[in-house]
């Protein structure tokens, strides 16, 4: 099937199932939140029995806490056996966390609703389509062939997942289609400055601090073609940070002079030391970062990607290198 037959199947699946989990990924990013928040408002004005669901345990991002998490829950419900499981922006079942592969396994169906090339089909529907720039395009489209209105909460959810995905539009995702949905978007009442500024304005001082300690760790590796920057535990107590505030620290490291990988390797909470989880960002066309992060046990995209690993520091940095001397 097309990724448009698609969308048309998953719209006819929700047709027929009064009952959603609407599901994002685990350490969910504006996309991620946005399809989320966009996808659940939408259908549950229109009639549906709708739970959000980001599962996981680290706190919810702050950047997008004004889009509203208050009936979003962390743990599957109960009635998960009973409801549709609409997955959104999960490349595999893995990204729904720990309990991901058990509330698949009981839903009365499951819509895969992504855009990630890498994406293992883990759906009774697959409505992948990997050209498209972000999920929150896909939703959008979802939303259209339900006939549903599209409220002005709905499209602002919507449209942070377009200006997040795309970097502000200036990523190599960035298409016509994104401009057009944007543009779309903002004749439905958008604001764009508003969005700018509670995005990436008024943040914390903590936020800063993590940022100068995480740039103060950074590594140059094969002649500068590789700029590496760690966030540890400890870095987060001693600024007082949370673990989301890392977020952005590797466009500093990608915009370096002669960098054609950027990485971020850090330290959640929740694997209280043992466990590091590695983003990785790619400048340079010829370098697929996702190939990258499959040998280390994740996915993702050509210029974006990541995974998480046991192993140290030192030898998390020597896979890439060996990913990047075979690219």
């Amino acid at each position: 099937m097309t990724p448009v037959a698609d969308l048309a199947a998953a719209a006819n699946e929700l047709r027929q199932r009064p009952r959603v989990l609407v599901a994002c990924h685990e350490a969910p990013d504006g996309d991620a939140l946005g399809s989320l928040v966009g996808a659940g408002l939408a259908l549950r004005a229109g009639g549906w029995d709708v739970v959000l669901w980001a599962p996981g345990e680290a706190p919810l991002p702050a950047d997008y806490a004004w889009l509203g998490y208050d009936e979003i829950v962390r743990t599957a419900p109960d009635d998960a056996g009973q409801r549709l499981l609409l997955a959104l922006d999960c490349g595999s079942a893995a990204r729904l966390g720990s309990t991901g592969d058990a509330v698949i396994s009981r839903a009365e169906a499951v819509i895969n609703l992504d855009h990630h090339a890498d994406n293992t089909r883990f759906g009774t529907i697959n409505a992948v389509d990997s050209a498209s720039p972000c999920a929150t395009i896909l939703v959008l489209r979802l939303l259209r062939l339900l006939d549903l209105p599209i409220a002005l909460e709905v499209a602002t959810a919507l449209y942070v997942g377009i200006v997040t995905d795309t970097g502000g539009f200036m990523y190599g995702n960035t298409s016509s289609a994104a401009h057009h949905e944007a543009a779309a978007l903002i004749d439905l009442g958008v604001q764009p400055d508003a969005i700018f500024r509670l995005l990436y304005e008024g943040k914390p001082v903590a936020r800063t601090r993590l940022l100068a300690r995480a740039l103060s760790s950074l590594q140059l590796r094969l002649d500068g073609r590789l700029a590496v920057a760690s966030v540890t535990i400890a870095d987060l107590d001693a600024t007082g940070a949370e673990e989301a505030d890392s977020e952005g620290t590797i466009n500093h490291l990608r915009s370096l002079v002669g960098v054609e990988v950027a990485a971020v390797v850090r330290e959640p909470r929740a694997g209280e030391g043992r466990i590091r989880k590695v983003s990785l960002r790619s400048a340079s066309p010829s370098i697929d970062v996702a190939a990258i992060a499959h040998t280390g046990g994740g996915g993702g995209h050509a210029m974006a990607a990541g995974f998480s690993s046991e192993a140290d520091l030192d030898a998390i940095i020597a896979l890439i290198e060996a990913g990047m001397r075979h690219a």
